[in-house]
């Protein structure tokens, strides 16, 4: 689950002898050399020092806006989609989708992980799980049964750090059948004991298994390091200690106090009776009472530059390397130029990481669009963790000079990023078409725009928006969040590969150099 770009007008050497200056130029390691109080400084505390000050931009520095009237993806698709609410408040949002017959039901809980500690992670996501494990009305192997016999689905999904869903995914003949047997696992879940000690251990082995993932093993401890403290620290799966704390009763009571009306809201994607469904909606949903449960405040996480490396031995002469840091509000329009960004930022970053210097498996960036959002940077599988920063920062240094990956072919590897950005943006609005695909893919797009921006409709506008980024906007953003960025940098594998990691290179720009 974890897992997972940018900046304006000052010029680029300006600004990257600028950050030379402050993280690590060949001059002021030469005055180390000659300067106690500097030389006694680990290469963090000097990091630390140097991005002391560092802050987010104060507004947003791309320059485009959305457009006031609607582009003809957002017309076709507003006209299928309603709102309703129940009579306990909890809202409803349906679209009419007649291309299939599948109908998608998600009962989306907003919090997240925000809603337990770390010392009790996981405890959402196992109350779902059991959920799914029997009812009042219908036992474990009747409900398998069910699903089987039905082609049907009923499970719960998590969405990052800030949301989770129950899900029925079922089609059209057997909607009367499957909502009814839904709705009981909801309202009146069996949470029987020794269901409990079944889907215990499945979280435990789940959980035991990603951490045998060299790449999951540092993406679980970068962030349990990154964000300790911070509601973020641990992932919504758990973790084998938070799981293997868990008793039942705390199963029973989450799911009275907590899984209850105050943090619900419904997304019905398929070719429904608005008014039929609605009505059943009421008589079932509608009924749950409201517990006054508060959703947490998640804070930005407080920055730092480090670097962490972690030994995991049998990851022989291959590391995993990645980076994360603080990146704009997904309600600026900051956000969505970083995400176009990095989708051109991977292109170089594959072009030059791996197929010049043949130097990983793979490599990307990301844009995380949490309440507490952040930014990746990924190489996968290398075996030269000591060098691949450098050509990481090339990348984006290039990316930051307006420049991309050239798209027509020829002798020049880069074109001027103001030629090439419609191609870019055509290549990403395609992806976003792709992610549209399934009705539970629709479901999850229209509950995500609910939470985050109070519109259910409000990632109909996401084409909009990436059609309005100019190259200036991207480049902007790359210098304002990339280029100076406090990054969390774990290198993750056996000692001997870990060991050439020079920490001083990952904590500055080497770009400025």
């Amino acid at each position: 689950m974890k897992r997972y770009i940018l900046s304006v007008a000052l010029a680029l050497s300006a600004t990257l002898a600028i950050l030379g200056s402050c993280v690590g130029s060949p001059a002021a390691a030469a005055d180390a050399a000659i300067t106690p109080a500097a030389d006694a400084r680990s290469p963090e505390d000097a990091a630390k020092e140097a991005y002391a000050g560092w802050k987010l931009p104060a507004g947003p520095v791309a320059a485009w806006k959305t457009p006031d009237t609607p582009g003809a993806y957002m017309q076709a698709n507003l006209e299928t989609i309603e709102t309703r609410t129940l009579a306990n408040g909890v809202p409803v949002i349906i679209k009419k989708n007649p291309a299939n017959r599948v109908f998608t039901l998600k009962v989306a809980f907003k919090g997240g992980v925000a809603m337990v500690g770390p010392d009790k992670a996981g405890l959402e996501a196992m109350t779902l799980a059991l959920m799914a494990r029997g009812s009042a009305s219908y036992g474990y192997a009747e409900l398998q049964r069910f699903q089987y016999e039905k082609s049907s689905s009923i499970g719960y999904t998590a969405a990052g750090y800030d949301w989770a869903s129950f899900d029925l995914n079922t089609i059209d003949k057997y909607w009367d059948d499957m909502f009814a047997v839904f709705a009981d696992c909801v309202l009146r879940p069996a949470f029987d004991s020794g269901q409990f000690n079944l889907v215990q251990n499945d979280f435990k082995v789940s959980v035991q298994k990603s951490l045998a993932d060299p790449y999951n093993y540092a993406v679980a401890k970068l962030h349990e390091k990154m964000f300790a403290g911070h509601p973020y620290q641990a992932d919504f799966a758990g973790t084998p200690a938070s799981i293997g704390s868990i008793a039942l009763s705390e199963v029973k009571d989450y799911w009275a106090s907590k899984l209850q009306a105050d943090r619900m809201a419904i997304v019905a994607v398929g070719n429904f009776d608005a008014d039929k469904l609605a009505a059943a909606l009421n008589a079932t949903f509608g009924t749950l009472p409201r517990t006054g449960v508060a959703l947490p405040l998640v804070e930005r996480h407080q920055v730092a530059p480090a670097v962490y490396l972690e030994k995991f031995e049998k990851s022989k002469g291959i590391a995993y390397v990645r980076g994360d840091y603080p990146i704009a509000d997904v309600k600026s329009p900051d956000f969505p130029t970083l995400q176009l960004a990095y989708s051109i930022l991977n292109e170089l970053l594959f072009s030059i990481v791996r197929t010049e210097h043949g130097a990983c498996y793979s490599t990307w960036a990301n844009a995380h669009g949490f309440q507490n959002p952040y930014g990746s940077l990924v190489v996968y599988k290398t075996s030269q963790p000591e060098a691949v920063k450098t050509w990481v920062d090339q990348a984006i240094a290039l990316l930051a000079s307006g420049k991309s990956l050239s798209v027509a072919g020829g002798d020049d590897a880069y074109a001027p990023l103001a030629d090439t950005i419609g191609a870019y943006k055509a290549k990403y609005v395609n992806a976003f078409y792709g992610s549209q695909q399934t009705n539970a893919e629709m479901a999850s797009q229209l509950a995500q725009s609910l939470f985050y921006f109070g519109d259910a409709t409000e990632y109909l506008r996401f084409i909009d928006k990436i059609n309005a980024i100019q190259a200036a906007d991207v480049v902007a953003a790359v210098k304002a969040y990339v280029v100076p960025a406090p990054v969390s940098w774990i290198v993750v594998g056996d000692s001997a590969t870990i060991n050439k990691v020079d920490k001083a290179d990952y904590l500055r720009f080497t770009a400025a150099e």
